[in-house]
């Protein structure tokens, strides 16, 4: 059957893109210029781990990717398309042309899932380091269940976000019960539901839900509601109110005030250790590096666990925040050259301060709850993910071509 893709001058194409690419299924990530190389090998990782899907690489506004960096992304991989969705829905009145410019940032991400024609959607982090091909998570549980996955972040407590003052109540009752459920056709009106009542967030305990470095979605299951509520969020909620670090909640908020059941994975957010911050010399149950996320799948009994992916420019680039901000980065965060160590696979919980009551920690470490030897596989995976961002940063692009790993 012949894939019918969208013609419109905002979506871009290379003159070998492979027509027969289904439409059904897509990963989304969101690039720009200064991420050009972050994204292209995270493309080279996903071909090597063997998923050929449509790649819809986001972008809000032509001059975010250069003619340079057009051609090269279409010269390196002939099932990507670039969504120019800034100019695309304000040419359509959709949004103004000012609000446009506010999702020049981390905020493109939901735009991009509402936007996409796509029915299931992976939308992922260029940053994302991927240990199996992610297309296995629409074959487990959660996403059979429900067309969806999302994935934790660490329990910090705090009066922020989730968890912040809202005309004199927390940000999170107070919405569950102000939403106008009405307008979105939302019949049963207030009625959380069985996993938002047991939430850290609903609790007061943390002021971070769900992180957002891979979110999956089938969008016909999600149905109309849940995106029309997300769009609320991303073009007018956010703008009341400052609810999350960047897009994170946006997602299983909106399937929550949608009554449309959603699937966290049974496992809890964990890290690797931080080879600057000397984790294991100083704290070795304690991690502060880059956070990990396991297979979503419920087996505790299983005497090895798989890993998903990590999120993290720190493992990869040697100057993760940019080379004017060495001086200033907090050690955890800077580059990680050979993390050995990962907090055990464990259910969502808090951290356990007493276990240093006299010390402080940065909010990205995880303050006792131990630490286990991550697999061997883990470093093969990471050199050739950095062989492919340094060859492409060289211009020594003859490496990309191979997805050879070296024990």
């Amino acid at each position: 059957m012949t894939t019918i893709h969208p013609i419109s001058s905002f979506y871009r194409r290379g003159d070998n893109f492979n027509l027969s690419v289904s439409r059904e299924r897509s990963i989304v990530v969101c690039l720009h210029d200064k991420m050009l190389y972050m994204g292209l090998s995270l493309i080279r990782e996903l071909r090597c781990l063997g998923n050929y899907e449509l790649i819809q690489a986001y972008h809000c506004g032509k001059e975010e990717l250069s003619d340079k960096s057009v051609k090269l992304l279409f010269d390196l991989d002939n099932r990507v398309e670039l969504v120019d969705v800034c100019s695309d829905f304000s040419s359509r009145g959709i949004i103004s042309a000012e609000m446009a410019k506010t999702f020049k940032n981390w905020w493109i991400k939901p735009l991009a899932m509402y936007h996409t024609d796509v029915r299931h959607v992976m939308l992922l982090d260029v940053d994302d380091i991927i240990l199996r091909d992610p297309g296995v998570v629409r074959s487990l549980d959660g996403y059979v269940q429900t067309g969806t996955t999302f994935f934790y972040d660490r329990v910090r407590p705090g009066k922020r976000f989730l968890t912040g003052g809202d005309d004199g109540e927390m940000y999170l009752h107070r919405l569950l019960h102000k939403f106008d459920y009405a307008k979105f056709n939302v019949s049963k009106g207030f009625s959380p539901s069985d996993h938002l009542v047991n939430t850290f967030a609903f609790k007061g305990m943390s002021i971070h839900e769900m992180d957002s470095s891979m979110v999956l979605i089938d969008k016909k299951r999600a149905g109309k509601k849940v995106m029309n509520i997300l769009f609320w969020f991303i073009t007018e909620e956010r703008f009341r109110f400052k609810y999350s670090w960047g897009d994170k909640e946006t997602y299983w908020l909106a399937f929550e005030l949608a009554q449309v059941p959603y699937s966290f994975s049974p496992w809890g957010v964990s890290v690797v250790d931080s080879m600057p911050n000397e984790d294991m010399k100083n704290h070795p149950d304690s991690l502060c590096g880059s956070i990990l996320q396991f297979i979503p799948v419920q087996n505790p009994e299983a005497q090895t666990v798989e890993i998903l992916y990590l999120n993290g420019k720190a493992l990869i680039d040697p100057y993760p925040q940019g080379i004017h901000y060495v001086n200033k980065a907090k050690q955890n965060n800077l580059f990680n050259p050979v993390p050995t160590h990962m907090t055990p696979r464990q259910q969502r919980r808090q951290t356990n301060k007493t276990a240093h009551p006299d010390k402080k920690f940065n909010t990205e470490c995880l303050v006792g709850m131990g630490a286990t030897r991550l697999p061997a596989y883990f470093s093969q995976h990471l050199l050739r993910r950095r062989s492919h961002f340094f060859s492409l940063a060289m211009g020594v692009l003859g490496l990309l071509q191979h997805c050879e790993m070296y024990v």
